[in-house]
């Protein structure tokens, strides 16, 4: 509120900037204090964080040992070649092959490109969701520049798993990509790995590519300090912490949705009690409830609605809209509105497309990423030039 009185005083002192908040008495709140969350307050809700969960396969994590191979897969979801890339410069630095020798991966690239005619294989691939996908992700892998280059480390030998693994992310990356949001089973991807693993020639040494070898318990430390930003284990201790911290906004929309009258009769009773002529200037929920309270009601007194960093428009289209139903248009009391959105705000959105005619956007660069832009538009002098020449 200071910073859009700060903004507007040297443009246009005759406006007088009043306040609407609606958080105290109409926001979310956790009224049983967070009793719904496994482990509020605790830092008990993280399998193996001492809660002696079990899991599917009928083993309980060590007490407050996160499971590291959850965390990589979160990588490796991202990047499939991650692993494969970091142990072919591991390995490489460590060893040189011989003159004249072959190298390990020419067996190993044999033996993948039949891995897919194992029956148990292909058992646990379907299972795990990924059996369609097989196949090609193996190729996929085996003929990209990192594939080749880890085929052609002296330590490759020792890179059963890690190629297996790459096999299975390549492939879970296809069906995400095809089919979108996919449920898939991990005990059974594991599974899959372990007999992947079998079926290729690899180092002794290595234990089968159980992490013990010095190459890949040096790349099982870089993914793991990798994986720290993406940890699910972590950030399942830390539950309490990011449910507080959430739940506010993430609380006050799906509150706003189900039951948004007591935020809307807040706004109107700020209206009733300005001075005309009136304008509505709303941030982000704050614009969705601004717009469906003069969709639901006629107020004369507001000549302009400002919305900034708004999802209106998309809940419109969405058919989520509370006060109007996708395909009918704006009734004719709804005032003027201005819609300001950054594209660097993934929170915002345009309305001449869903509502024409009725709806001026105008698109601001606050020069910030995401999730900062969603805020930004309150430090951005161009937003207060741009009401200053429209405030009545």
């Amino acid at each position: 509120m200071e910073r859009v009185r700060e903004g507007l005083r040297p443009l246009r002192p005759d406006v007088a900037v009043t306040p609407c908040y609606w958080g105290g008495s109409a926001g979310s709140t956790l009224h049983a204090n967070g009793i719904s969350v496994p482990g509020y307050g605790t830092g008990r809700g993280a399998p193996g964080a001492g809660d002696g969960v079990t899991g599917a396969a009928g083993t309980a994590a060590e007490d407050g040992e996160p499971d590291e191979d959850v965390e990589l897969w979160g990588l490796l979801y991202l990047d499939p070649l991650l692993e494969l890339r970091l142990f072919a410069s591991e390995s490489t630095a460590r060893q040189e092959l011989a003159p004249g020798a072959r190298p390990p991966g020419e067996a190993l690239s044999s033996a993948a490109l039949s891995l897919a005619g194992d029956p148990s294989l292909r058992g646990l691939l379907d299972a795990a969701g990924i059996g369609d996908e097989f196949a090609s992700a193996v190729a996929a892998v085996l003929t990209s520049p990192d594939g080749r280059q880890f085929l052609r480390t002296p330590g490759a030998g020792a890179g059963a798993a890690v190629l297996a693994r790459a096999f299975v992310a390549e492939a879970v990356r296809r069906r995400t990509e095809r089919n979108g949001s996919a449920a898939f089973d991990g005990t059974a991807r594991d599974e899959a790995v372990a007999r992947i693993v079998t079926l290729l020639p690899g180092d002794p040494s290595d234990e089968a590519g159980t992490h013990r070898g010095p190459v890949t318990r040096r790349v099982k430390r870089l993914t793991g300090r990798l994986a720290l930003g993406l940890a699910s284990a972590q950030v399942v201790k830390r539950r309490s912490a990011l449910t507080d911290a959430a739940h506010p906004a993430a609380g006050d929309v799906l509150l706003y949705l189900s039951r948004g009258a007591a935020i809307r009769e807040i706004v109107a009773e700020a209206v009733r009690v300005a001075e005309p002529p009136v304008v509505l200037l709303a941030h982000s929920l704050g614009g969705i409830a601004s717009l469906d309270l003069l969709v639901l009601r006629q107020l004369p007194e507001v000549e302009l609605l400002v919305t900034v960093g708004s999802q209106a428009p998309f809940l419109y289209e969405l058919g989520a809209l509370p006060s109007l139903e996708h395909g009918s248009p704006l009734p004719a009391h709804v005032p003027r509105w201005l819609n300001v959105y950054d594209r660097r705000d993934l929170l915002s959105y345009v309305g001449a497309g869903v509502f024409p005619g009725r709806v001026d956007d105008v698109a601001l660069d606050s020069r910030q990423p995401f999730p900062l832009s969603h805020s930004a538009y309150w430090s951005n002098p161009e937003l207060y030039r741009l009401l200053a020449a429209e405030l009545p």
